[in-house]
């Protein structure tokens, strides 16, 4: 048998997103005032980047819903991190360490919330067969029936209990089996592999 659980919860919440969001924007305000007033190189460089700060906290916290919409949130990535990355490459040029490892960090954060927020809104499953489990986005992706201890379907919330102690806990979306049978298929494959659990006691 299998089973496809979807979780209730997204795998990008929005709030990652806007907070990813406000911190481009206050670096982006705090480097773009200090550039202003202390360099008399390029101070328009500065006030260039506070200005862009400026306008990119606004935007956040006055147009929230636009500024996180699913194809309008990739192109404000690629503009913060043009930005950052332009940063990072002028202050290493100039030897500044400081701002050169502040902004290449948010460089790489911004590179991985590209490839990250491609997947906001789509739905994680826990995905149950004969030959095991597959878990949502945790460190131990898989788990072989030899490894389970228990599994409960109760109100809405689907928990894993492992033979070591782990528990795994997740609010499911409305299924479409039963839930006697679904346990008692999951508690089947729990003692028929009992037997090939790695024994750790001496």
């Amino acid at each position: 048998m299998v089973y496809d659980l979807p979780l209730v919860e997204e795998k990008v919440k929005p709030h990652q997103v806007t907070t990813l969001h406000l911190v481009c924007a206050l670096g982006f305000i705090g480097t773009g005032a200090i550039i202003a007033v202390y360099n008399f190189i390029i101070p328009l460089w500065g006030v260039a980047l506070l200005v862009a700060g400026v306008l990119l906290l606004g935007l956040t916290i006055f147009k929230n819903k636009w500024v996180t919409a699913k194809k309008v949130n990739p192109m404000i990535r690629i503009v913060e991190l043009a930005i950052a990355a332009t940063v990072a490459v002028y202050s290493a040029i100039q030897l500044w360490k400081f701002p050169t490892g502040m902004f290449a960090a948010l460089s790489a954060g911004l590179v991985f919330a590209l490839y990250w927020e491609r997947k906001a809104g789509s739905t994680l499953y826990v995905h149950i067969d004969d030959s095991g489990l597959r878990l949502p986005v945790v460190r131990q992706r898989s788990l072989s029936w030899a490894e389970v201890e228990g599994v409960v379907y109760r109100f809405g919330t689907l928990t894993i209990n492992t033979a070591d102690n782990h528990l795994f806990q997740w609010n499911i979306a409305e299924a479409d089996f039963d839930n006697e049978i679904f346990e008692a298929y999951c508690g089947a494959k729990i003692e028929e592999n009992r037997a090939k659990r790695i024994n750790d006691d001496w």
